[in-house]
């Protein structure tokens, strides 16, 4: 893993490998900068007096509730960051997974050959689907993160199972789709399902690093590419052992 891994990184200074990283930093970036606005706007817009419930609270606790107010706010938009940043990594690799792995292939695979076609709207229609599944699945474990808060380390290693799984399935599927056919990339996937997870866990890690996480679309489609090729080959030998 982490020599398919090295790999990726050592592609990213490659010229045709610079132009789709600077692509995926910036569809990151533009997702992101729509779901703050969306919540800053939301929050801004709200007024909490009109909620059942607060106009008491609001009132009783006159300025201190505007102080906990923007408090509120930016945990609410890093909360919602860390939560969707697996699902939004996601949805870049679905738009840029075939540049990034033609890149990949060309230098390290040149010997392929074509790889299976794939409508765009097919593959953005399942990554979202996905992304979509990531983030419900999130949000409905965001009791046991709050419960798991007690126990030091515990719902982060929570949260990098959970999204290891998602992550490591989605960006294997993808990658692996363009060499065979859904079913056999699915089942090749349950053989490795150990593997694939721990890839899905080491990019999961990644995305929680400041500003390295931006890589993380571009960078994880690389390191999948390899591991897909890797996994291939070992199957191919098991099959002839």
């Amino acid at each position: 893993m982490l020599t398919h891994f090295s790999m990726a990184v050592a592609q990213l200074t490659d010229p045709k490998m610079r132009r789709v990283l600077w692509l995926g930093v910036l569809g990151a970036l533009a997702i992101f900068t729509v779901l703050w606005a969306a919540v800053w706007w939301l929050l801004a817009n709200v007024d909490p007096s009109s909620i059942w419930g607060l106009a008491t609270i609001v009132e009783w606790m006159g300025g201190l509730f505007d102080w906990l107010a923007g408090f509120a706010l930016f945990g609410t938009l890093f909360v919602a960051t860390f939560l969707m940043f697996p699902a939004v990594v996601t949805i870049v690799v679905g738009l840029f997974v075939d540049q990034v792995a033609e890149v990949v292939e060309q230098r390290h695979y040149p010997d392929l050959g074509e790889p299976r076609k794939q409508p765009l709207l097919e593959t953005l229609a399942s990554t979202v689907k996905f992304a979509a599944i990531v983030v419900l699945l999130n949000v409905l474990v965001l009791p046991i993160y709050l419960i798991l808060l007690f126990i030091p380390g515990a719902n982060l290693l929570l949260y990098y199972l959970l999204n290891g799984y998602l992550i490591g399935r989605e960006f294997f599927e993808l990658a692996a789709f363009r060499r065979m056919d859904q079913g056999e990339a699915r089942r090749l996937r349950k053989t490795y399902r150990g593997k694939v997870m721990m890839a899905g866990v080491m990019l999961t890690f990644l995305m929680t690093i400041p500003v390295v996480n931006l890589l993380a679309p571009v960078l994880g489609a690389a390191f999948m590419v390899h591991v897909t090729q890797d996994l291939l080959r070992r199957q191919a030998a098991k099959a002839a052992g």
